[in-house]
């Protein structure tokens, strides 16, 4: 009975490690494919409209953090749009903007503007 069990758990721990080899492959194949398939002078922007300042730290860290994933935090900017000029949405962009410099804050009249505004005149 012992043996059966003593087989079953290597069964399982040789699947176990299989998957995570697999995972690591994948992950390793998509660190090399955005390494080598990003472009090199592309400027991007995403905007963030958030629809209240509760939502808008988790929506602003969470761009952020993808904008840091793919590793385009030197040729991209993120705009939080405040629809409603609202001060709590304003601070939590400001403190944001600390810890992620490419997160700018902007209203939807001078949205246009900010989008097109290139990033090196910000220099």
């Amino acid at each position: 009975m012992y043996k059966k069990r003593g087989e079953a758990v290597n069964i399982i721990l040789v699947v176990l490690c299989a998957f995570l080899s697999v995972l690591g492959l994948v992950e390793l194949i998509r660190l090399c494919s955005f390494r080598f398939l990003r472009p090199k002078q592309a400027d991007f922007t995403f905007v963030v409209v958030p629809k209240n300042a509760d939502s808008c730290e988790f929506q602003l860290r969470c761009a952020a953090e993808r904008i840091k994933w793919l590793d385009l935090n030197s040729s991209c900017r993120l705009i939080c749009v405040n629809r409603n000029a609202d001060s709590k949405i304003e601070s939590i962009a400001k403190i944001l903007s600390l810890t992620y410099p490419f997160i700018m804050l902007s209203n939807c009249e001078d949205l246009v503007y900010n989008i097109l505004e290139s990033k090196n005149q910000d220099v």
